[in-house]
């Protein structure tokens, strides 16, 4: 008798500081298909399951296990659910986990025309199940949203930003209004089902579109208290801004989780950019880059982890852009540069709403009866400025354009984000880690390299070569400046480099970046000067991050001069030919080129003089030297041989050859474009050459140089382009 007593008594024991999760725990193996999967069948994906989470967990505490089922779900979700539903994926998940059929409810047959909805519409699934804990029976309920499918109807609702006024709103108008009428289905699956709300915890979630609405629905249901926010588990993956109300930043949503890549896109849009105050209620969660986390452990360990995962759904290796936050930063960038408001994204001459809604239509079949279809992968014959585009990237990156493609597709698809979470685990999948960005102004020569002496980057004359860039750096050109991107977790070496003359400033500002590429801060401009024997080196990456200055040292003389030609810095040895037109104060019209490089050029410039009888023609050949003098502002200095067939009462036969020589200030706006401005002094030799400077033949507007009884220098001012 009292071994039984003991033995109840350890048995008590063990059950009480045992975690009742450890009971209840096990392996699901989902039968897993999507929008972008490339096999024809689902694919067979194991994790772990408990309901007991729900119970154990606080929601404003992140749960990697949680996490893990809302992707999937939110995965499987893409796949219609009104055909043969007893073998579709999302119902025999729900089984899974222990939901029964009468439990289920979903609704993926949508009518776009309808004059009540319209566009404003997501597939969805509701289901609930009853879950046994210390204080009695409850309830565990699941919605899951669907992204956006292969439809324009739901892609257009995307991009309401406000229809309706066309002005500026507080909340998207498209999530807003599917929001209010998913809550009602909600409200009314809750009602029928006789679900007590403050005795049920919620799961919502979705990816993309469906990310969006399960993070404006969860807040909704937390301003109407009618779910109590203490049972509200909400996990969004690549979800939009939804809000530019102050209240996304309160605490209270914090039980919202938005799991975010920050290479993707989609989750910056609408910009949180300047006047455009765009985002989400809740939480945020990075997962690891190229950027944001220790290169060597991501490249070794974590990538080919998550490829265990991503191989099997896409049959092909992620590719990612190596480029954290970047890519997304610069389209909010330019976004609101060109669009300032909401009015304008709307009435603009070139509105982007309208053309995008147009390119919606194009792109994506219309359907019928609300269905939605994953079409068969087959071969397309890409459109021909595509073919030329491709053949232009792959002639000087193999396969460069075919990895692209993959990486737009691979930023955002939920394939991605289900292998991370899938593949790492908590304290591996996520980081914090920010990131800057440089923005000079000018045109100045630029090398950014690593500490193996590695090109990472190349500018010349202010123009980036698109082709040097490598991971991790990343460029954009703007007029009349360049934004260098660096990441978050090394230090890279950048030299800064103007073969001019006098000391050219150089202007710079630095910016500073959260994780998932939202705006912190910017420095005040600040400036240096280089010039043809000073070179300026300084560190960017980790030690930007916070600093608002760059500390450089200085390279001198040799060491500047070899530095600058072991990175290509050189311009002077870059072979050019630049057409080039000119009239100057001698009624002489020049139409030629010249061929070479700064350090040494040639030039053919035909001659026509519009004088008043006759026609009269000669031929320039000259060769000459040009140098930086200051900024985009050249000199050169030419030497020409002149022949010239004067049409005159001196001399009808006879050609005239004159010295010449051409000094000359240009400016380059563009990296190859001219302006420029030149005195140009030919040599008049008596009884040599006097029909090419008869008075009826060349205007002398400036007084002749006297060099000697028989010589003399005849200026003159010449104007003129080159490309």
């Amino acid at each position: 008798m009292r071994k039984k007593t003991l033995f109840k008594i350890l048995f008590g024991f063990l059950v009480f500081s045992f975690p009742l999760s450890a009971l209840y725990a096990r392996k699901v193996t989902f039968p897993v298909h999507g929008l972008e999967v490339a096999s024809p069948r689902p694919v067979s994906i194991e994790t772990e399951w408990d309901e007991n989470w729900f119970l154990n967990s606080e929601p404003t505490q992140y749960h990697h296990g949680i996490a893990r089922i809302a992707a999937m779900l939110s995965e499987i979700s893409y796949v219609p659910v009104e055909k043969a539903p007893d073998s579709n994926p999302l119902i025999q998940s729900y089984r899974l986990l222990g939901f029964k059929d009468s439990d289920i409810e979903w609704n993926y047959v949508l009518d776009y025309t309808s004059p009540l909805t319209g566009n404003n519409q997501a597939a969805y699934s509701f289901a609930f199940k009853e879950i046994s804990t210390p204080r009695g029976t409850k309830k565990l309920v699941f919605v899951v949203l669907r992204g956006t499918p292969l439809s324009a109807n739901e892609w257009i609702s995307n991009i309401n930003v406000s229809d309706s006024t066309k002005k500026e709103v507080q909340v998207h108008e498209g999530f807003s209004k599917t929001c209010e009428n998913l809550k009602k289905s909600l409200y009314d699956f809750l009602k029928n089902n006789k679900i007590d709300t403050e005795n049920s915890y919620f799961l919502i979630t979705g990816h993309s579109r469906g990310g969006a609405l399960s993070n404006l629905l969860g807040s909704i249901l937390a301003d109407e208290n009618i779910i109590p926010a203490k049972n509200l588990f909400v996990y969004t993956f690549a979800s939009p801004n939804v809000s530019q109300e102050e209240k996304t930043s309160s605490e209270k949503y914090n039980f919202i989780w938005n799991i975010l890549n920050a290479e993707d896109i989609v989750p910056s849009v609408p910009p949180n950019r300047n006047n455009w105050k765009w985002k989400k209620f809740g939480q945020t969660k990075i997962l690891v880059n190229y950027w944001n986390c220790d290169v060597t452990k991501y490249q070794e360990n974590y990538v080919p982890r998550m490829n265990e995962y991503y191989k099997k759904l896409l049959l092909r290796e992620y590719s990612p852009f190596k480029t954290g936050p970047f890519i997304q930063i610069q389209v909010a960038r330019v976004l609101t540069h060109l669009y300032k408001n909401t009015e304008s994204y709307y009435r603009s001459v070139f509105g982007l709403h309208n053309m995008v809604e147009n390119m919606f239509w194009k792109v994506f079949p219309e359907q019928k009866d609300g269905e939605f279809e994953i079409p068969a992968k087959k071969e397309t014959k890409m459109p021909l400025l595509l073919r030329l585009i491709q053949k232009n990237v792959n002639s000087n990156v193999e396969g460069g354009f075919e990895y692209a493609l993959q990486a737009f597709v691979d930023m955002h698809a939920c394939e991605s984000y289900l292998s991370w979470l899938l593949a790492l685990n908590e304290d591996e999948a996520f980081s914090d880690l920010g990131s800057s960005q440089i923005v000079i102004d000018g045109s100045h020569d630029c090398a950014i390299y690593n500490d193996k002496n590695e090109l990472l980057a190349r500018i010349l004359n202010g123009s980036i070569e698109i082709y040097s860039l490598k991971a991790p750096i990343a460029a954009l050109p703007l007029p009349n400046k360049n934004v260098i991107g660096f990441p978050g977790n090394q230090n890279l070496n950048v030299i800064i480099h103007k073969d001019s003359l006098l000391p050219t400033v150089f202007s710079y500002k630095i910016e500073h970046y959260s994780a998932d590429g939202t705006f912190l801060t910017q420095s005040e401009k600040k400036h240096f000067y280089p010039h043809t024997g000073l070179v300026c080196h300084f560190k960017a990456g980790e030690i930007t991050l916070m600093n608002d200055e760059l500390t450089y040292e200085k390279l001198r003389g040799k060491e500047a001069k070899a530095v600058a030609k072991q990175f290509g810095l050189k311009q002077n040895l870059k072979f050019k030919i630049q057409p080039e037109f000119s009239y100057s104060s001698a009624r002489i019209f020049n139409l030629g080129f010249r061929t070479g490089t700064q350090e040494i050029y040639g030039s053919v410039l035909g001659e026509m003089y519009a004088n008043e009888s006759k026609k009269s023609y000669g031929l320039g050949l000259g060769l000459g030297h040009q140098h930086s003098l200051y900024g985009k502002i050249m000199l050169d200095s030419e030497a020409f041989a002149r022949f010239v067939w004067p049409q005159n009462s001196y001399d009808d036969k006879k050609f005239n050859f004159i010295p010449s020589a051409r000094f000359s200030l240009s400016y380059k706006p563009r990296r190859r474009f001219h302006f420029f401005a030149a005195t140009v002094f030919d040599l008049h030799i008596d009884d040599f050459n006097d029909a090419a400077f008869a008075p009826d033949f060349q205007k002398k507007r400036f007084s002749a140089i006297k060099l000697n009884e028989k010589a003399e220098l005849i200026p003159s001012l010449q104007f003129g382009f080159r490309l």
